[in-house]
């Protein structure tokens, strides 16, 4: 059946038509009050931006278009609303002013109380609704629940404003159903400090939205298009060459280690599970060596010096100036949100007793806690990774850390480790890529795509059950390698470094399978050797220490 009068229809009875499909699609009913206004208006339903008046109830009453159920509450007409569906174009028409719960929960939590406030009038309103369904009920109920939890009655204004808080007649309200798990965060409950609380709303919460923003946004087209620009690792080695030359490779491992991010499960071909891609990263050595530039520059990017930022959007927290007390409190925010750490001057975190020991924790993963005068951080379970730069002792070609607790050495083996000093031959390489930007000779043609690509990749290796996989007879001869070149350096490292080296592999195999739909990965030959030069150079490294 086709709803012809539609046509003759004015266009405000055509935009209530959809509203009202567009509310019983997410609702099931409209469940509009039962009473009418003085001024005459039947339904004001704020999310909808609409009000109804008992004459145009009537108007499409008569029409057929609307049904009583009992006295005045409505819905569309059952035998007409699949008809009027296609006469409407009608797909999934969202609502629109339907609200983001997310940032209207951000916008109006301002305390605990206040999250405690919302959760009391949404319980409330979820009895209220059982007795009288869809009658609404009054300021001064809300009133007495905001100040019987001791939160500020501002919060109800913040809450009409957002369209939590719906007023369906002249103060009369019902809430804005939603899951109710969205609250748990905002609960000063749900994390040991009010550090941690402070960074979910206002750090964790709006990188968040920036990721999902993205994901949400990028197309089929989009992802055919970087695909077809990064199809592995060698179109990354080679723009990689064209921005920084020689040095190319002190740009690569940082953007491996972000395609690790996922942190994809390793597996042999034999069916056993070996490792994981995640792996934290340190640059050391002397001031002005370029650890900063291939670090945080490429990664966060550095509009003062034109450098375009790489680095996943949404998932990377810079961490300058922060006391080591207030980060073991603030990564909390974090057990489900895993971020990239880039942290600048890392050894000024051991100027405090006992840190080395809790992060020696934070980069195994294990649970962290921690007990001061003022608070004390229950046991929580770390996700996150890390890029850390810091300075070291130099003398000649040895070098020592500044850092005195014994116990770094366990730190320092369980990152991904690489020096840099500054020789004849660095600084020379350092001076050839200042005249090479002077010149204009360095274009960043790829660092959006990356971009992209990099954070598309985090999403779909989260999303889905890919497993990377490697032939134990490649990993034998790998490991053979590793063992031949500590024994050659004469390096005192433990056979950690073999798996080291093969998250790198395993990351750097990651860039060829984006979007490709595989439930298994295989790491090639090409990117295990990749990984060799990467852990060469953390060998040489680590004999190149003083004792």
């Amino acid at each position: 059946m086709r709803i012809a009068l539609l046509k003759n229809l004015k266009e405000k009875y055509v935009n209530m038509l959809k509203y009202i499909l567009s509310y019983e699609e997410k609702y099931g009913s409209l469940n509009y009050y039962s009473r009418i206004s003085s001024n005459g208006i039947a339904w004001s339903i704020n999310e909808l931006g609409i009000e109804i008046s008992r004459g145009e109830i009537n108007y499409l009453l008569k029409r057929g278009l609307l049904e009583r159920i009992r006295k005045g509450v409505y819905h569309i007409n059952p035998s007409v609303r699949e008809a009027l569906r296609e006469e409407l174009g009608w797909i999934s028409v969202d609502l629109d002013n339907n609200i983001d719960i997310e940032n209207a929960l951000r916008y109006v939590i301002h305390s605990d109380r206040d999250a405690r406030a919302i959760l009391n009038l949404a319980k409330f309103n979820k009895k209220w609704k059982t007795i009288y369904d869809d009658v609404g009920w009054d300021l001064k109920k809300a009133k007495e629940i905001v100040i019987g939890v001791g939160a500020d009655l501002s919060v109800l204004n913040r809450m009409r404003e957002s369209g939590l808080l719906i007023e369906v007649n002249s103060g009369e309200f019902l809430f804005n159903d939603f899951d109710l798990s969205l609250l748990d965060p905002y609960l000063e409950s749900s994390f040991s400090t009010k550090d941690a609380v402070h960074e979910f709303l206002h750090v964790v919460i709006p990188m968040r939205n920036l990721f999902r923003e993205f994901v949400s946004n990028i197309t089929k087209k989009d992802l055919e298009e970087i695909k077809d620009q990064i199809k592995n690792i060698e179109a990354i080695l080679k723009y990689s060459r064209h921005v920084m030359g020689s040095l190319y490779m002190d740009m690569v491992l940082p953007i491996i280690q972000q395609y690790g991010l996922a942190d994809v499960p390793i597996y042999s071909d034999k069916g056993r599970k070996i490792t994981q891609t995640g792996f934290s990263l340190a640059y050391f050595g002397e001031p002005g060596t370029g650890k900063t530039f291939a670090t945080d520059d490429i990664i966060r990017g550095n509009e003062r010096d034109g450098v375009p930022p790489h680095g996943i959007i949404g998932r990377i927290r810079y961490a300058e100036g922060m006391t080591p007390k207030k980060f073991i409190a603030i990564l909390e925010a974090y057990q489900n949100y895993p971020v990239d750490w880039v942290i600048p001057e890392f050894n000024d975190f051991f100027r405090y007793r006992g840190m080395v020991e809790k992060l020696k924790l934070v980069m195994e993963h294990r649970e962290v806690s921690d007990e001061t005068k003022k608070d004390v951080i229950y046991p929580y379970k770390v996700t996150s990774f890390f890029i850390v730069n810091y300075n070291t002792k130099i003398f000649g070609s040895k070098w020592n850390v500044t850092v005195e607790d014994p116990n770094f050495n366990a730190l320092e083996d369980r990152m991904i480790c690489k020096i840099f000093i500054n020789d004849e031959l660095r600084e020379r390489m350092i001076y050839e890529n200042m005249i090479r930007k002077v010149n204009g000779d360095i274009d960043w043609f790829l660092s959006e795509s990356l971009q992209k690509h990099l954070t598309y990749s985090y999403y779909y290796y989260s999303n889905t059950n890919t497993r990377l996989i490697i032939n134990s007879h490649d990993f034998v001869r790998f490991g053979d390698k590793i063992r031949e070149l500590r024994k050659n350096y004469r390096a005192n490292l433990s056979n950690r470094i073999i798996l080291k080296g093969l998250q790198i592999a395993g990351s750097a195999a990651l860039v060829k399978g984006v979007g490709e739909e595989l439930s298994e990965l295989y790491i090639s030959w090409d990117e295990l050797s990749l990984a060799l030069n990467f852990i060469k150079d953390e060998i040489k490294t680590r004999s190149m220490r003083y004792n």
